[in-house]
């Protein structure tokens, strides 16, 4: 007991002080914990507040899940914007109230009579962009309430529309009630929802049996690392990405002075920046700062847009021990 709590006062200490901690991590989410149980778990292994996801997995999935650690937290609304692809598997002529296999069955007919021509024809339907509603039990807020809270307590509040873009949506294997699917979609797309919608179209309900997030952005589940696999890793930093390997931008390395300008909030000259837009700052492959290249007269400045990395005195020290 001793011993447990010392390594907690100490992680508290590394926390308070700050770990130097960041990157990209990529785990593959098992069954049965929620994105939030996987985040405190890391939490945990890196002694570091600062842990985020970009895109919620419910317990019934499985797949890739991708954690920013550490002052890569700043850069979440770049990520989550990332499309993403699953493979689920639909089961038709089950409703429950949660749309997936887990919730209160609803209604329960026999849908042996939906034909292959039947199935298409309600699946072309969801193709392309649409509005959807995104079920009662999720963690969409009404009034700063999760609905799935509201939804426990009996009360059954509707969400607002969104608007959600199915890329592509192919039909892998019929064997009734099961129909499994690969779907390829935008942010905030629900597959329960589309499960349970495509199956009130046929006319016998249906809902989600099983999900996994084959790739989310451009992290694929084959770069994926099981979540024991890091958490009982007594060097857990080796499993960390680089922050600037899920942006996609340009990097741009200047020397110290001009960072430190750069992140007081100076523009700085860029003569190595082909072309405008963001880019990523960085310092021996760290993230520092996003930036804009402008085209100014004919000279390329960098106007800083999101500092990751204020005290570079302090990293400075850090990284040149």
């Amino acid at each position: 007991m001793k011993r447990v709590a010392e390594l907690a006062r100490m992680r508290g200490k590394k926390e308070d002080q700050g770990s130097g901690v960041q990157g990209i991590l990529i785990v593959d989410k098992p069954e049965g914990l929620t994105s939030h149980d996987v985040v405190q778990k890391v939490r945990r292994t890196y002694a570091l507040r600062q842990v985020g996801h970009t895109g919620t997995l419910d317990p019934i999935a499985s797949g890739v899940l991708v954690l920013l650690v550490g002052s890569a937290t700043r850069i979440a609304q770049y990520l989550q914007e990332d499309d993403k692809e699953y493979h689920l598997v639909l089961k038709l002529g089950l409703e429950t109230d949660t749309q997936d296999i887990t919730g209160q069955t609803l209604n329960e007919v026999d849908p042996s009579g939906i034909t292959e021509v039947d199935l298409n024809a309600a699946v072309d339907r969801y193709r392309g962009t649409f509005s959807q509603i995104p079920p009662s039990f999720s963690a969409v807020k009404q009034a700063g309430q999760p609905l799935y809270k509201l939804a426990r307590q009996g009360v059954r509040v509707q969400a607002d529309p969104r608007s959600v873009t199915i890329y592509s949506m192919e039909v892998s294997e019929v064997v009734l009630p099961h129909v499994s699917m690969k779907v390829v979609c935008s942010k905030g797309t629900y597959m329960r929802t589309l499960c349970h919608d495509i199956g009130r179209d046929l006319g016998v309900g249906g809902c989600m049996e099983s999900l996994i997030r084959v790739r989310s952005g451009q992290f694929p589940l084959e770069e994926a690392i099981e979540l024991d696999r890091v958490v009982n890793d007594p060097s857990p930093e080796q499993w960390l990405r680089q922050a600037s390997d899920g942006l996609g931008f340009p990097v741009i390395e200047p020397g110290d002075e001009d960072l430190m300008r750069l992140v007081s909030g100076t523009r700085i000259r860029c003569d190595d920046c082909s072309r405008e837009g963001l880019v990523s700052v960085t310092r021996r492959g760290r993230l520092i700062a996003l930036a804009e290249a402008l085209n100014t007269e004919g000279t390329v400045m960098l106007s800083p847009r999101r500092v990751l990395e204020p005290d570079l005195k302090e990293l400075f020290k850090q990284m040149d021990k």
